[in-house]
């Protein structure tokens, strides 16, 4: 067990409750957290006071697992006009919230794809989606079938 004296920067064990250790009486420690609040501790645990590691830094909300597309579906990514796939991706980078929040449209593998057109679809401006009815109405069906 560390050596402890009064005035140091403590923790519990587990790292939660830092504060600076007040007073020491017999094998108890008063520790004096941030908000003010005393709160006393068996001394054996407590430890020095650790800087909290830095969290990995995440781009994306989860995996980015891509599944292999069954040929049905490989057809209808690939029937999807140039025009309405960079509508989808323009719609996509904007819904993103935040910068960097999330891998850019053309770097998504195949199924994430399908699954952003699936979504942004709906999103786009009537006169663009009007002559692709047909292309909207397998997309629907493909959400319906994935429930």
């Amino acid at each position: 067990m560390p050596s402890l004296k009064i005035g140091d920067r403590v923790s519990a064990l587990d790292g939660s409750h830092p504060g600076i250790l007040v007073d020491i009486d017999g094998a108890t420690g008063y520790v004096q957290q941030p908000n003010g609040v005393e709160v006393e501790y068996p001394l054996g645990r407590l430890k020095p006071w650790e800087a909290p590691k830095a969290a990995e830094q995440r781009t994306l909300s989860g995996p980015l697992r891509d599944k292999v597309l069954r040929p049905e579906d490989q057809a209808l990514l690939a029937s999807v006009p140039a025009d309405l796939v960079a509508a989808v991706a323009r719609s996509y980078e904007r819904s993103s919230g935040t910068d960097g929040a999330r891998i850019p449209f053309e770097a998504l593998p195949p199924s994430k794809k399908l699954d952003a057109i699936r979504i942004h679809l709906p999103t786009l401006p009537p006169a663009l989606v009007a002559p692709h009815m047909r292309l909207v109405l397998a997309f629907r069906d493909l959400g319906k079938a994935r429930r």
